[in-house]
């Protein structure tokens, strides 16, 4: 091949090999930088079930570069992690045990994200005598009472729950205490008992075979909050920015996604 013929060919061949090799170096620049470590994070599984976990970790792996390791556990057990310091953050329901801890300062940059209804829900006949009740503890405490006359049924929540811990707040220690069966011969046994449900819950796995009302909502008092909270004893920077990350748009925006499941606090 000629001089001259050759020199343009080798021109094309050494500029296409070196855009070869700088095309990772392009894709790299591009690539979100990760400003922190992924943090741990223990996650009640109502966060999961509702997608927000999913719609979060979506959001952050395109802001942050990476994406929260989610632990599922109940809210209670949550609480107990981030007490002995076993994972960076939390993601639980508002409970009276996350006020003990942040006034014992064990856990710490705790944030208020969104809040789900709590309904109160039992049979379409009104057999607990509610129709006209809107005061949620005054409500609870009459299907109680209707419990133990045998007039109707009462399933309480999972000892140790958040809602459990709501109920108890609302009848003042009331719902917490051990109640007796309710006598078979006055109670319909076909009619769904009282319980207390969260909306999340409730729009995303409703009871099967059950025929139930919503006897009671939108009530202020009858709410749980979604929170998040930093470990005193992990002190993680991701945890940090995990925490401020998740009160940016782009996280409320993944929070309006899911409504009526959740809502975030302002508009």
């Amino acid at each position: 091949m000629p001089e001259l013929a050759r020199r343009p060919f080798l021109q094309l061949s050494l500029s296409g090999a070196l855009g070869l090799c700088a095309a990772p170096a392009v894709l790299a620049r591009e690539r979100v930088i990760a400003r922190a470590d992924s943090p741990l994070v223990g996650v009640d599984p109502l966060f999961i079930s509702t997608g927000l976990t999913g719609r979060w970790q979506t959001a952050m792996k395109q802001d942050l570069g990476w994406s929260a390791r989610w632990s599922a556990m109940e809210t209670t057990e949550v609480l107990q992690q981030l007490e002995q310091g076993q994972v960076d953050a939390g993601l639980f329901l508002s409970h009276p045990r996350a006020d003990e801890l942040d006034k014992q300062g064990l856990i710490y940059n705790r944030v208020t994200l969104a809040r789900t209804d709590v309904l109160l829900l039992g049979p379409t006949d009104d057999l607990a005598g509610i129709r006209s009740e809107a005061d949620p503890g005054r409500a609870l405490a009459q299907v109680l009472a209707a419990h133990n006359a045998g007039a109707a049924r009462w399933l309480p929540p999972p000892a140790g729950s958040a809602v459990a811990a709501l109920a108890d707040q609302l009848t003042k220690g009331q719902a917490s205490k051990g109640l007796p069966p309710a006598p078979a011969t006055k109670a319909p046994q076909t009619a769904p008992a009282y319980r207390l449900m969260t909306r999340a819950q409730w729009l995303k796995a409703p009871p099967k075979g059950e025929r139930l009302k919503v006897w009671l909502a939108d009530a202020p008092t009858l709410s749980l909050q979604a929170q998040i909270a930093s470990s005193f004893r992990a002190r993680h920077a991701g945890a940090k920015l995990l925490t401020s990350w998740l009160q940016w748009p782009l996280a409320q925006n993944a929070i309006k996604s899911t409504r009526p499941a959740w809502q975030v606090l302002k508009e």
